[in-house]
């Protein structure tokens, strides 16, 4: 009985953590890079905008909205116009918070407000960063602890990347390996679940 219960138990063990084989030419994802305003600042937009924002609003219910603010270009030229904050927008990954950009446009103020807007402001993808914002908004983040969740590297055209897909009840973490091209179009894999407890995070 006694065998049967520690078979078992290394059983489970071994279950946690699955092994996944990384190519060594993958680099670890810097861990600075888990702070969307490291991703934000690297925005390269297609086009020469004056000025253009990014803001990230979290809803409060006792203290009111908590808004982080990011302005870029030509601040003068920004106040000729309102910007009003929509009401919706894209999210990365963040609970109970969205996220907006706000450009001008010859003299104009126009927004974006969803993936398919982010990648026509973005435009072609010209560094890790810009690739790593997208796949936030696909419900795929990194862990900087693991290669196999946490690993990137160039090719002809776009990158090659090792993403973490996060289960919150019971917590999972699973590898999947993404192909993105510099136009923004990306493909998944899953290498399985890496990582798996019998606990429950409620968010």
């Amino acid at each position: 009985m006694n065998r049967l219960l520690i078979f078992i138990l290394l059983s489970l063990i071994s279950c946690s953590k699955r092994e996944i084989e990384i190519d060594s030419s993958f680099a670890k994802i810097d861990k600075k890079l888990k702070d969307k305003t490291a991703l934000i600042e690297k925005i390269v937009p297609d086009n020469n905008y004056r000025f253009w924002q990014y803001a990230s609003i979290r809803g409060g219910l006792t203290n009111g909205d908590k808004i982080t603010m990011m302005k870029f270009g030509d601040t003068l030229s920004s106040q000729k116009n309102k910007i009003i904050n929509p009401k919706k927008g894209f999210n990365l990954g963040e609970f109970l918070s969205y996220s907006y950009i706000a450009y001008m446009d010859e003299d104009s103020i126009k927004y974006v407000t969803n993936e398919k807007d982010l990648k026509k402001f973005i435009g072609n993808i010209d560094n890790l960063e810009e690739a790593i914002l997208i796949l936030y908004m696909n419900d795929l983040t990194f862990d900087p602890q693991e290669v196999k969740a946490g690993s990137f590297k160039k090719n002809k055209n776009g990158f090659e990347l090792y993403m973490m897909k996060y289960y919150n009840c019971p917590v999972k973490k699973e590898s999947i390996k993404v192909e993105i091209d510099f136009k923004g179009n990306f493909k998944t894999k899953s290498n399985g679940v890496y990582y798996e407890s019998t606990d429950c995070i409620m968010t």
